[in-house]
């Protein structure tokens, strides 16, 4: 039974930190069109859902080592060790990657189109290493 809630548990903190990325693109596109306090408003609420996924992303961290510790898996599980090696560069590059990019929207000299590029770039490369951390937590290939 606690195998399970925990299971539960690390199945819902991943849909937590991945699936509000995807609502991310509805605020990039209303950015595209957004007036200086509506910018504002759009840069706050991509901030708040970065701040979201961090705290989700704990708890999938902390859920995924005590499902290891019940479940009996070893750290020298190939789908284990890719799967921190990932989840570390994207720590990694979630730490580098949107606050910068969000504080240039800040300066009135900005090209407003291209920091939207890279935000939709930037977001789509995290999404990507997501995607590739959720592959191995799925069918645990044994290379």
């Amino acid at each position: 039974m606690v195998y399970e809630l925990l299971l539960y548990i690390h199945v819902f903190s991943s849909i937590l930190a991945i699936g509000p990325f995807f609502a991310c693109f509805l605020i990039i596109n209303k950015l595209q069109s957004a007036d200086e306090r509506q910018e504002s408003a759009c840069i706050g609420l991509f901030s708040s859902v970065i701040r979201m996924v961090k705290h989700a992303g704990h708890v999938l961290v902390l859920s995924g080592f005590f499902l290891m510790w019940k479940g009996g898996w070893s750290w020298k599980e190939p789908w284990i060790a890719l799967t921190l090696i990932v989840m570390f560069s994207s720590i990694l590059f979630l730490a580098r990657a949107f606050t910068p990019v969000l504080k240039e929207f800040n300066d009135r000299h900005r090209e407003k189109n291209i920091l939207i590029k890279k935000l939709q770039r930037t977001l789509w490369v995290y999404i990507g290493l997501l995607m590739i951390m959720l592959w191995f937590m799925i069918t645990k290939p044994s290379f």
